[in-house]
């Protein structure tokens, strides 16, 4: 893995700010009732860690639910709640399947009919042993699911990707016509079905290294929306949580989307220097290297973000200022999350 992300990181080093703002970012992330996130402090003495005033519990019959958004640096994309399919829409969708199934198999069949005799014929005249029988399975063509009502490849076609992950592609290629999809390799996503049917509607996607979620800028995001749906506590009924996760979602700054956009080269750059290691600072905390790579403590400005060398950013007051290689020329602290509490794959 560690291999994988440093050739990817090397294949992507000279990917400017503007190359990485035309990806769309996706990810999907569990919800869980009942549980709040981010760190809670109080005031008590050495011999009060058990008194009810300085515990925080938690009910153990919670449930949750799986939520999935997109967004790209130009605009905050659809999202999705995942719910488990009812029997009646399991057979719905069991028919379809079966209908494009047989669909596919004329295809498949003549194509293997046709390859089985060629190669039959030039064996010799003939052939000896048993003759090849056509079996409609996986390995020949036939698309399958797995499991019973969960994320499979099927649902996340029916429910992502046609209803609004691909018109939200579209949307986005009006503004930036090179616009890519980023997805990660969950069997959902990097199912041989999925595939084509980007390719027909147009919309290419960046293949993203497993296991790497500094180089998703989705993925602070996640600790972003849980602490700000939990900041007064922990809804506990799913309704409330559901409504709670919307709102956060459209309170989102596009602000803060464009700042975790933005430190995706800074990112890059640190894993080449480790050779595929995610050992270094991406959260709150930055730090200024000096060309003998001596590392020295500094803060980013709440309202600054990060800019290639050369370019011009604006602070609070709307002076322009000049950034140099990645750094902040004031004091203070960007809030663009805290990598010790960035999901993993």
């Amino acid at each position: 893995m560690r291999k994988i992300r440093y050739e990817w990181a090397l294949a992507h080093q000279h990917w400017t700010l503007e190359d990485w703002k035309k990806v769309i970012w996706s990810d999907e992330t569990s919800v869980i009732l009942g549980h709040r996130r981010g760190q809670v402090r109080v005031w008590r003495a050495a011999d009060e860690a058990y008194e009810d005033t300085v515990i925080r519990r938690r009910w153990k019959g919670f449930s949750e639910f799986m939520w999935w958004s997109c967004f790209s640096y130009d605009f905050k994309g659809p999202y999705h709640i995942w719910r488990t399919q009812t029997v009646a829409e399991r057979k719905r969708d069991d028919i379809e399947l079966a209908e494009l199934n047989e669909t596919l198999e004329a295809a498949a069949r003549a194509e293997w009919e046709l390859s089985t005799g060629l190669r039959r014929i030039n064996l010799r005249r003939n052939p000896g042993g048993k003759k090849p029988q056509w079996r409609w399975n996986r390995s020949t063509g036939k698309l399958v699911r797995k499991g019973q009502g969960g994320i499979d490849f099927w649902r996340y076609y029916k429910e992502i990707m046609l209803p609004k992950l691909i018109p939200f592609a579209q949307k986005c290629q009006k503004e930036r016509p090179d616009t890519l999809v980023q997805e990660d390799g969950a069997p959902a996503h990097a199912h041989e079905h999925q595939a084509p049917v980007y390719s027909l509607f147009g919309v290419a996607r960046l293949i993203w290294p497993g296991n790497s979620p500094d180089l998703n800028a989705i993925e602070p995001c996640w600790p972003w929306m849980k602490k700000t749906t939990t900041s007064r506590g922990a809804p506990q009924k799913r309704a409330s949580m559901e409504k709670a996760w919307k709102q956060a979602w459209s309170d989102l700054p596009q602000s803060q989307i464009q700042a975790w956009i933005e430190r995706i080269p800074r990112h890059i750059k640190e894993i080449i220097r480790l050779k595929g290691g995610n050992e270094y600072p991406e959260g709150r905390k930055a730090f200024k290297r000096d060309q003998a790579g001596t590392r020295l403590k500094g803060k980013l400005s709440s309202h600054t973000y990060l800019q290639p060398q050369g370019e011009v950013t604006e602070d609070s007051l709307g002076t322009a200022t000049k950034v140099d290689d990645w750094e902040s020329d004031t004091e203070g602290e960007l809030d663009i999350g805290d990598s010790n509490e960035t999901e993993s794959d």
